[in-house]
Formats: structure tokens, sequence, C-alpha cells
């Protein structure tokens, strides 16, 4: 079995297969010059510490969403630090979007970090609002692990596993 990203096609709910790759400097500019929610030129996305990587789909190569990640070897597990779609997808920028399944690509790339980093496939993420929250709660399986902070999730065990295997075919 290998991992074969993947969106959705709004419209027809078609799978497009996508690639996720290491994300360039051509890819952060994107983020400024089409208006994305956030410019990854910023100095926090920008952190050395954090691999970023880019969806895109396979037969157009558009850049579909960029994900931030940290290995977090002391807490054993990947940190996915942002993710975002790009402006035609993002539900808080379109009203209809183009593609569908940015997040739970991005995020299952996550969970494939941290199996290859040995941690078993466990993320964690902090939600940016509680309509996010909810939907990783319910759509991925995600759980609230501080009693602090509400927004910081948990990605384990046969959540991460169902999330992944959404992605996984054969060779």
């Amino acid at each position: 079995m290998q991992p074969a990203y993947y969106v959705v096609d709004a419209i027809t709910g078609t799978q497009i297969p996508a690639t996720i790759r290491h994300a360039t400097q051509n890819d952060f500019l994107k983020t400024k010059n089409e208006q994305w929610q956030t410019s990854w030129l910023s100095k926090f996305i920008q952190q050395e510490a954090l691999e970023k990587y880019a969806l895109e789909l396979n037969a157009t190569k558009e850049l579909v969403g960029l994900g931030a990640y940290r290995d977090a070897p002391e807490g054993i597990l990947v940190a996915v630090e942002y993710i975002e779609s790009a402006p035609n997808s993002n539900p808080t920028q379109t009203n209809f979007r183009k593609f569908r399944g940015i997040g739970a690509a991005l995020l299952a790339f996550g969970i494939q970090l941290s199996v290859d980093y040995g941690y078993g496939g466990t993320i964690y993420l902090k939600a940016k609002t509680s309509e996010l929250r909810e939907h990783y709660i319910r759509n991925f399986g995600a759980i609230p692990f501080s009693h602090v902070d509400p927004f910081m999730l948990l990605i384990d065990g046969d959540a991460a596993n169902n999330l992944f295997s959404r992605f996984l075919k054969e060779e």
C-alpha cells in the first residue's frame, strides 16, 4: 500500500489525484500574489524548524494547499502547525469551493510524517475556530487534549489510521 493523495472536485465529486511535495519560494509568493488567507512569507511560517509542503494536482500542477509541520520528538508526535487551502477552495474566502478534502489530505500527510519519524501516526494541531474544532472532532476523530486550551487536538490510534487509510491504495 502506498499513499495516493487526492482532492475532490466540489461540483462533480470526482477524486482528483494530487501530489504532496516540498514547498518552494514560488509557492510562498503565490500566497501573497493570489491573496491567500495567510502570507506564507511570514516570519512564523518561514521558521527553519517547520517543514513546509505543497499539495498540487498531478495533471495541472495547480497549487491547492500548503502545510507546515514540526517534528516534535520530545512529544513523540508531529505538530501540524498550519494548513491552508487555496483561495478558490477556502470556505472562509469563497462561497463556492472548487475542491474539497484539501485539509484531510494535508492532515493525512502529517500522519504519514509521524509514521516516517517512528511516532506511529500521532499528530496534534490547534483548530483556528470553533467550527473547525468540531469538524476535526466529527470527521477525523480528533480529541481535545488540553484542559487549558480546548482548541488543542490530538489525532492518534484508530482515528489516525482511519484518516490515513483514505489515501492508501494498492501498488
